[in-house]
């Protein structure tokens, strides 16, 4: 099949653009999956300059609806290549306990009380000891979280 046949073949199916900026848009970066972190670094860049656009009180509705149409198409993309290549494991209990505690300015001493002593507190720490469901529920109190934060 050729280009001309398939074009043919798809015409019908085609939306056009109307505007001069769906156009440069949709011509210049359209989107499509990334390949790579320079091609990831030139959409977001994009991105933010479309969404700074969008601000701008100048800018018409029609290129207002032009820029949200394709950044509603170009984003997917975007962060799919953010799930592939930027993956976060998950985090262990004593993991969350820790970020929690770092993030309150706590010691282990302050939480000693919570876990029953400071010996449990320092097994915990050093992976001797797990994080008891009694120990999740009162921690969960202390830090004003789900106990399920802890499950992560």
């Amino acid at each position: 099949m050729t280009f001309a046949v398939l074009e043919k073949k798809l015409a019908p199916y085609q939306e056009p653009l109307r505007d001069t900026m769906s156009k440069w848009l949709y011509t210049h970066m359209p989107p499509r999956p990334l390949t790579g972190k320079r091609m990831y670094e030139h959409y977001k860049e994009v991105i933010e300059i479309l969404m700074n656009e969008l601000e701008n009180a100048e800018c018409g509705t029609v290129f207002k609806i032009s820029i949200r149409k394709y950044l509603d198409s170009v984003t997917v993309f975007v962060e799919e290549f953010e799930k592939q290549e930027f993956k976060i494991n998950a985090a262990s209990a004593e993991e969350v306990l820790q970020f929690l505690m770092e993030q309150n300015g706590l010691t282990q001493y302050d939480i000693a009380e919570d876990v029953g002593g400071q010996p449990v507190v320092s097994e915990i720490f050093h992976g001797k000891r797990r994080l008891t469901r009694e120990h999740i529920e009162r921690l969960s109190k202390r830090f004003g979280v789900n106990p399920a934060t802890f499950f992560i």
